[in-house]
């Protein structure tokens, strides 16, 4: 039998890991960005936390390597975006790229009456989704059902509007795109154009957030512009501007984050592990708040919270759930001196450095 022989590299595998931001400009598809890094940084590990649209600029961020597996935990933070919102019609597509389906009057709009409107759509809403997203019915995504011109009805979904702000109310055009698509006989458009920023749960469509509120004012709305200025704790200022990919993928390590640094510690409790007890965790056994470095804050977690378990280098060991004890107390005829358990979700053996 042959001796267990170390694996060589393939010369497309780096060996890179962690999390890169990255800068998007409005024109290259999501997929293309991570085309790109795949090819710059010589990686077939590469997943995004978070479309843009084409039209769309601003923050991504690509997780590489063996931080793959931290994408279904850093693709539901919260994002932030600031843009553009055209008010005296609709586009078929909610944005600036479709064809202009409704046009209203927005000349009696008032930035008063705006922000009025405005905080109807703050806080836990309805959406319905674009008619072109990638939202699947019966396996088949909305936009291919709308370019066969196809109706379906999308089920509203359940979305967070943390902050929806608007300032800026000033006069705008009709965008050149949509206007060549108009009749030649039709009547011109007058629009309003309002800037806005938001910050939304993942999930949530801005296209659709412009489509409602000009339906709230009567008038028609789309999204003019947008550029995506945060995802969770991550800031666009961290960003490798994505041209540099192409140009100078040395710089990749410049901006990369990794460790527990990685997860947003507004959603995550981020812990730190003891380092006796790593070889406990690493054998899958279950952690208690007396086992980290702070067991005062370890001790505070709720129960369901999803936590991570970073090493004394800051290496992430691990995702794990926590359960109070006074929650267990029913189930364990013993007395404990620890308050929150912790159970293993994912162990990441030798931790994300």
């Amino acid at each position: 039998m042959m001796p267990n022989m170390p694996r060589k590299r393939s010369h497309n595998d780096s060996g890179i890991a962690g999390v890169l931001p990255v800068l998007k400009q409005p024109g290259p598809t999501s997929h293309d960005i991570v085309d790109m890094a795949r090819r710059a940084l010589r990686t077939r590990q590469v997943g995004h936390t978070g479309t843009l649209d084409p039209a769309a600029g601003g923050l991504l961020t690509l997780c590489l390597g063996p931080y793959t597996k931290l994408v279904p935990y850093l693709i539901d933070n919260d994002k932030t975006y600031h843009g553009w919102i055209a008010l005296g019609a609709e586009s078929s597509t909610d944005d600036s790229e479709g064809e202009p389906t409704m046009v209203g009057d927005p000349s009696a709009l008032t930035l008063e009456r705006i922000r009025a409107a405005v905080g109807r759509f703050v806080g836990e809403i309805e959406q319905v989704p674009p008619r072109f997203s990638a939202v699947k019915i019966a396996g088949k995504k909305l936009y291919e059902y709308a370019r066969e011109n196809q109706k379906v009805e999308a089920e509203p979904r359940h979305v967070i509007v943390h902050r929806f702000d608007v300032d800026a109310l000033e006069p705008a055009e009709l965008p050149a795109p949509m206007a060549a698509r108009r009749p030649p006989d039709a009547p011109p458009v007058t629009l309003r154009r309002v800037r806005f920023t938001a910050r939304v749960s993942s999930g949530t469509y801005v296209r659709a957030l412009a489509r409602d509120l000009g339906r709230d004012l009567g008038c028609g709305g789309f999204l003019l512009s947008l550029e995506r200025k945060s995802i969770g704790h991550v800031s666009a200022d961290q960003a490798m501007p994505a041209e540099w990919l192409l140009s100078e993928p040395e710089r990749a390590h410049q901006f990369m984050i990794r460790g527990a640094a990685t997860l947003d510690p507004n959603r995550y409790p981020i812990l730190t592990l003891l380092r006796g007890y790593e070889r406990r965790l690493a054998n899958g056994q279950p952690l208690n708040d007396r086992m980290m470095d702070n067991p005062t804050i370890a001790a505070a977690v709720p129960s369901g919270a999803i936590c991570g378990i970073a090493g004394e280098g800051g290496e992430l060991l691990a995702i794990m759930e926590a359960e109070r004890f006074d929650a267990m107390r029913r189930v364990n005829p013993y007395d404990s001196r620890f308050d929150v358990h912790f159970r293993p979700v994912r162990i990441f053996p030798g931790g994300l450095r």
